[in-house]
């Protein structure tokens, strides 16, 4: 077994938030570069330190009176076999070689996670034992963040005049969370959202819009929404900037032809 050398491309995986909020994208980042470095054993466990060969002894006599034993008539000492000591040595090769893999698994999870997560698991014992408690931990706090972004992403509502495109780039950047989360809301659910979240005033080129897919035989993806919305929406500023322009053009003519000449 090659000894793994630690390598600058190894360190290439984002910083574990203490919020949970990148735990899905941490992990499978972590794993797919211990992975890439053939210790993913380390991690799940699939892996196990060698253990010692038991060597066998030779009693010697050594009685403290004659015609009397004692436990200490016999002394156990060590005297290995050629075959032996081969076996020995390459317990401490394969060990040598587990313990350094181990010592870069803990390097990359001690260099990717915040100080106050590194004193809770320090002392956790093997890699596998420390890869289970971060785990355990976050895999719960994610479930939870996730449920309390879905329910916000849910309540998102538009102004009646407001930005639309603002607003979708809100609600793609909490569809984006989600899916970092490893809890993406389905492309249905998402267009619901989108429907749901838009002011009144759309309502209208939504009953259009619905009607023209049905007739065609269009599915529209929620991607797909957004940007005809958003185009409707620049749409409507456009024409509302023009009907500004013409209303302050037609007052500047009315001031002129009323202003009386020198």
């Amino acid at each position: 077994m090659s000894i793994t050398k630690l390598g600058d491309d190894l360190m290439k995986v984002p910083k574990l938030d203490v919020s949970g909020t990148n735990w899905v994208v941490y992990k499978n980042c972590f794993l797919w570069v211990i992975d890439a470095r053939d210790l993913l054993d380390h991690v799940n466990g699939s892996g196990w330190e060698p253990t010692k060969p038991v060597s066998k002894g030779k009693k010697v006599g050594g009685g403290s009176k004659e015609g009397e034993a004692s436990r200490e008539d016999f002394v156990v000492v060590e005297e290995l076999s050629p075959e032996d000591a081969k076996t020995l040595e390459v317990w401490k090769e394969k060990h040598c070689a587990w313990r350094h893999s181990e010592a870069v698994v803990k390097q990359q999870v001690a260099a990717t996670i915040p100080n106050s997560l590194f004193m809770k698991v320090q002392g956790k014992g093997t890699t596998y034992e420390i890869w289970q408690a971060l785990t355990k931990d976050f895999q719960n706090k994610s479930r939870m963040i996730s449920m309390d972004l879905r329910r916000r992403l849910q309540q998102q509502h538009c102004a009646e005049k407001g930005n639309v495109r603002a607003h979708f780039a809100t609600l793609r950047t909490m569809r984006e969370d989600l899916s970092s989360m490893g809890h993406p809301p389905t492309d249905d659910d998402f267009y619901a959202i989108l429907l749901g979240s838009l002011p009144s005033g759309y309502e209208p080129f939504i009953s259009a819009l619905n009607t023209m897919s049905s007739v065609l035989g269009m599915y529209l993806s929620s991607d797909d929404l957004m940007q005809t919305l958003s185009d409707e929406y620049d749409c409507r500023n456009i024409s509302k900037t023009s009907k500004r322009e013409e209303n302050s053009a037609f007052h500047a003519g009315e001031v002129a032809r009323r202003a009386k000449p020198f």
